[in-house]
Parts: structure tokens; sequence; C-alpha cells
């Protein structure tokens, strides 16, 4: 009976992230420093290497944020450390990356501290996603970020369960997607102001573009983007 108490135990410590690490000593071990400040290309947020990113220029219609900040790439140490956030519900390395981030905002002079006209906001999964992980991990990002920058928070998204997820016809999954996200009565208080979406891994970008639209729809007049980290 004990033996099968123990490997309950483990089960659960795993699920709830009670057997990870503290996250100072994480990343001590790691030796984690964020990465120096727009050493990455503004707009996609790829590694900038010898020359230039080759990112299309910015056009009329373009829904992607302006500018994105991010902590380094979706790589080694700091990609299991996402993976363990969303997936092993580890909410104190979410706090952590997420006041790292706010600091990284700052550092790169994108917003300033305590600005009145910042509004940090989530990129939001599913309901029933966050409710089978049990963890909101872009919310608990986005709110230590707004803590670490003196901004407030919003959660100003919604996003539905698209059959984005499982249809493989290309053209089905652009439809679904345009509609993924609506925004919440809250949304009003993005307008007028800089609206910075946050969340844990930019890959293609797409879901950014589509959450900025919406910001945008509500009157944010500027949105940028803010991620732990950026798939090169």
């Amino acid at each position: 009976m004990t033996v099968l108490l123990r490997q309950l135990q483990a089960i659960a410590d795993e699920l709830l992230g009670r057997g990870l690490p503290a996250p100072a000593d994480a990343l001590r071990r790691a030796r984690f420093r964020p990465d120096p400040p727009w050493t990455w290309c503004e707009r996609c947020g790829v590694t900038m290497q010898e020359r230039a990113c080759r990112c299309p220029t910015r056009r009329a219609g373009d829904t992607a944020p302006e500018w994105i900040v991010r902590l380094g790439a979706h790589e080694g140490t700091l990609r299991s450390w996402v993976v363990d956030v969303k997936h092993a519900g580890w909410e104190s390395m979410a706090e952590t990356l997420g006041a790292a981030l706010g600091q990284q905002l700052l550092d790169c002079g994108l917003i300033s501290r305590g600005d009145r006209d910042v509004v940090i906001v989530p990129v939001p999964s599913p309901w029933l996603r966050t409710r089978a992980r049990g963890i909101d991990h872009a919310g608990a990002i986005a709110a230590a970020v707004a803590r670490a920058c003196g901004a407030r928070c919003c959660m100003a998204l919604r996003q539905r369960l698209g059959a984005t997820q499982v249809d493989a016809a290309a053209r089905a999954g652009r439809m679904a997607r345009a509609q993924r996200f609506s925004a919440r009565r809250c949304a009003r208080r993005v307008a007028g102001r800089h609206a910075v979406l946050v969340d844990d891994v930019r890959t293609t970008g797409s879901t950014l573009a589509e959450a900025a639209a919406v910001l945008r729809g509500a009157g944010a007049v500027r949105v940028s983007a803010a991620v732990v980290s950026v798939k090169d």
C-alpha cells in the first residue's frame, strides 16, 4: 500500500509541478540570462545573424504586432521551462519568467515603468484547455509582466476551441483562425492605449497577428508583443 501511495504522490507531484525545482535555483544552475536587447528582429523576434532578418516589410493591412520583445530562442533549457510551465503547471516559473520579461520590456525601451497608457494582455488558450492543464500559463506570465513594469493587466481576449487544431484543409483553417479570438467586455480598456500581448512562445506569428487584430478593433492605438521564447 505504501508503494502505491508513493507512486500516486509522484504522479501528483509531476502533474502539479511539486517535483520541479525552485525557479531561482533552476535559473542559477542554467546560468540563464535574457538575450541582450534587440539582438533579435524587432518584427518577427528571430535571432539576428550577421546579416539583417529577411522578414517582409510591413504593409498596409498587416495585423502583426509592431514590435516584439523576447527572453531568448525556443531551445535548450528555456524551451524545457516553457514546456513545464504549460504542461506541468509550474506556476512559480511562469511568474519568474514573466518578471524577467517585464524587465526586458523596460530594458528595450518599449515601455516606461508605471505608464498608465500601457495595458498588458495575455494571449488566452481555449477555456477547455486551460481547465484540462490546470493553469492559465499566459495569464500567469502576463500578470508577472504587469507587476514588473507597473502596468495594468487586462484579460481582454477569449479564444474558442476551433477546428484549426485538427483541420488539414488550409482554406478552412484560415477561415476558422480568423474567428478564433474575440474581445471580452473589458477590452474597452485598451482603447486609445498601447496594448502589449504576452505569450509563452512565438512560432509562426499567426496567433499574435490574429490577437493583435482584435485589439486594434477594440481601439488599441499600438500593439506590441512580449514572449518568453521565439522559435528561430
